[in-house]
Formats: C-alpha cells, structure tokens, sequence
C-alpha cells in the first residue's frame, strides 16, 4: 500500500543543520588560564562533493570545516546539498565546545531541517485505527515493505545537550584533553579505554537534552535525560575500550506534539584493538566494535479519546512516538541495508559487529591539491546486524525472527571527523548509505 501525502505548509528556507558537539577537552586549570597557556591554531579546509543513497537519490553539496576557531579543540562544519528527488539540506556541525567560565559543562546544539523531495514513511494513514493484529500494522518485524506513506514535506530538528562531567575517571583531574595525532591516529592523550573501572577511566557525563522535531506532519518535542559513560582512547576514531549510556526520554505534550509519550533506553559498545593482540602493536590499528542496543515505550498501550467516529466508536490518540525515533530499526545506524525507520513499534533490540582496518594506501597524496584536504587516512570496514521491533519488550519475541543486514564500507579521515559509505544487502534488497561518524 503507497499513499502519497504533499505538505507545503512548513518554513520557507531549507536547512539541514546537525550540530554534533561531543565533549570538550578542557584541563583543570581556570578558563582564563586556559585561554593564556594553550595556543590556538586555526585550519580550515573546503569540499565538493557527490553522493548518492537510496532515499535522497543523486546528490551533490558543498563541505567546510573549520578547526581552532574559538577554542582549540572546537569544530565547526557547515554545508548543504540538492539531490534529484527534490531534496535540500544545509547542516552546520560543532564539536567540543565548553563553557568558558565554568567548563565541565559542553553544550552541544543539535539542528537539523531541509525539505524532503519524496519520503517513504512506515505508518499507517493518520486516522487509519490500529489493525487487530499488530503484525499487520505498517512499520511492524512481519509488514510488507511497500506498506508505507509516501510525503513530501519540510523537516526541522533542534537539540540542545548540555553535558556535566562528572569528576570521576579521566575526568577527575583533567577535563581539557589534547589527544595527540600522528598521520590521524592517536599516540597520546587518551580519553579513556585504560581501565574497567570508571573511578580510574574513561569520562562519564550527565546528559539533559531538549529537542525539537517536526518532519512533515509528525511532530514531537520534549527532554532527553541520559547518564553516559565514554571509555575509549579517541572518541572520534575509537580503537579500544567502551561506551555506555542508559536514557530516558519524554515527550510532554506541548506545542504542535502529536502525542505525549516515554521511552527508556540502553546502548553498550565495546572495541577490541585487535592489532595489539595479535599483530604489531604499532601497526595500524584494526578494531573489532560491538554494539548492543535495546530501547522500550513505556507509554504506548496509554491513550486519550479525542472524539466519536461515525459509527460511534471512540477515537483514540496512543501516547507513542513518531516512526523516526523511539523504538525503530533501518538506516544509516542500525540495520543499514533498510530503509529509514524501516521497522518501528513499542520495543526494539539490536545487535552489531563491525571490523575496521586502516590502510596505507592514500590516493589523496598523490596529487598537491587533495593534500590540501588533510585526508588523513582510509580505512575498510565489514559488517554484520541483527535486530527486531516488537509489540511488547519480550526477550523471547525480540530474539524471533530477527532481520538481519551486512555489507562493508569504506571510512575517510579528515579534519577530526569521519566520513562514511557503507554499501549493505538484506532479504529485502541492497542499499547505500553515505553519512558521517562511525554507526557505533
């Protein structure tokens, strides 16, 4: 089933803006001493480029990064990009960014919005009530995948982290790190990854994060409480160590929400640096990562009674998410051969394997002007995924019939971020994917 819906009503401009500000590396000393001690260096670097994936089509934008700008470790990258399907975004990216006058806090903003040429949306009609099995409904682990909406509509996403960390670990003496890179890999100044314990390693945080999100018609608001524990050695590129986080996440109710609703959530990852077990250790790294996710919607079964249809039935509004956060599965992070919230009920868990190996072949050296792109390095990765939605968080039901997806992909390194394709193949067909940062 395909229903095409065209939404004209939303902002005039396009803007994709994802602003990533991750942690900020700030020592112990005053802000002022800070600013009088650390020397900053400016470098910037511009990119054109073409992509292509299965949901924007052919595409082709521009990049700019910007290092050192204001503080030394901050990073601001700002873009955008047509694609065929009538698609525009713009994105605006920053990173390690702390207060100045009081920096164990990082605020890291987050703005997305654009305009969506055609999207695929696995929801059922709004007004349509909930099939009497929920195997039926579109989104579902048993859906067909052409039971979907087809719109065409603007997309707005605000975030806005503020980070606490907490003086424990890595964090306890120092909270300004300088990792020290050689050729884009890291010899010094870890983050973390040296211990189990997080009293002796790694940076642990308490997250709040407001944020925004209205894609086409479907709306949501609300504040995102997470504790999060980050153990490895390079946050950007991590080659050994872990990453926690447990999170609760509500939607209130308010302004243009569709519904109120809560989820709660866990996410575990582990990297295993298998070029210090079993090779030289000063090779180049080759990392075995592992992610571990599961999430549930401790609302979804509430409901309010907004009317009487016709037939005198009651017209229920179900506390539950839209189908691109909360409990789904598809996309650029989990279950990459899919479709974007491909699959989205009440609960979902999913489980991740990746192996990444840099190599020494950089085809950006070969010429004067890509090295001036400060492409550090490339590196190859393969995959393989499983997971599931379900209609209740049952651990029996979330292991039967998972759906899985593998494929491989290629990473770039520049300018401290990591650019990625990933090419994956399921029982439902092949997709590509072009994103930045590692999936987990």
């Amino acid at each position: 089933m395909k229903i095409k819906i065209l939404v004209k009503n939303y902002s005039k401009y396009v803007l994709l803006i994802t602003v990533i500000v991750l942690t900020s590396n700030l020592s112990s000393q005053t802000a002022g001493e800070i600013k009088d001690t650390v020397e900053q260096e400016i470098s910037a670097v511009a990119l054109p480029f073409g992509l292509y994936s299965e949901i924007l089509g052919w595409a082709a934008g521009g990049f700019v990064g910007i290092q050192g700008l204001s503080q030394r470790n901050m990073s601001i990258y700002m873009g955008g990009l047509l694609s065929t399907n009538g698609t525009k975004y713009g994105f605006l990216q920053f990173r390690e960014f702390y207060l100045p006058f009081y920096p164990r806090i990082y605020i890291a903003p987050d703005i997305l919005g654009g305009y969506f040429g055609v999207l695929n949306v696995y929801k059922d009609p709004p007004g349509t009530p909930p099939p009497g099995d929920p195997k039926y409904r579109a989104g579902s682990n048993e859906s067909d995948k052409d039971n979907y909406m087809e719109v065409s509509g603007y997309d707005q996403w605000y975030e806005l982290k503020f980070r606490y960390l907490l003086p424990i670990g890595h964090g306890k003496d120092i909270v300004y790190f300088t990792p020290v890179l050689e050729n884009g890999i890291l010899k010094s100044g870890e983050m973390g990854g040296t211990d189990w314990n997080p009293f002796i390693s790694g940076r642990t945080f308490i997250d709040i994060k407001p944020f925004y999100r209205k894609r086409v018609a479907f709306a949501t608001n609300g504040i995102d409480f997470a504790l999060t524990r980050e153990n490895t050695d390079f946050y950007v590129n991590p080659t050994k160590g872990s990453f926690q986080k447990v999170a609760f996440r509500r939607d209130f109710g308010w302004f243009d929400t569709m519904a109120p609703w809560s989820v709660v959530e866990t996410d575990l990852r582990w990297y295993l640096p298998l070029h210090e077990f079993l090779f030289d250790k000063s090779s180049l790294p080759k990392v075995l990562a592992f992610d571990f996710w599961t999430i549930n919607t401790l609302t979804w079964n509430s409901y309010d009674i907004v009317g009487i249809d016709p037939e005198g039935n009651e017209i229920k509004k179900y506390h539950r998410p839209p189908p691109y956060t909360g409990a789904y599965l598809g996309g650029r992070y989990r279950l990459r051969a899919f479709y974007e919230g491909r699959f989205n009920d009440r609960a979902a868990i999913y489980y991740g394997m990746e192996y990444r190996q840099i190599i020494k072949w950089n085809p950006f050296d070969l010429w004067t002007v890509t090295k001036k792109l400060n492409v550090h390095w490339l590196q190859l990765a393969a995959f393989f995924e499983v997971g599931r939605v379900a209609p209740e968080w049952n651990i029996s039901t979330l292991h039967t019939d998972m759906k899985w997806s593998a494929g491989g992909g290629l990473r770039i390194f520049m300018n401290n971020l990591i650019l990625r394709i990933d090419s994956a193949f399921s029982e439902e067909g092949n997709f590509i994917q072009m994103y930045v940062d590692h999936a987990f």
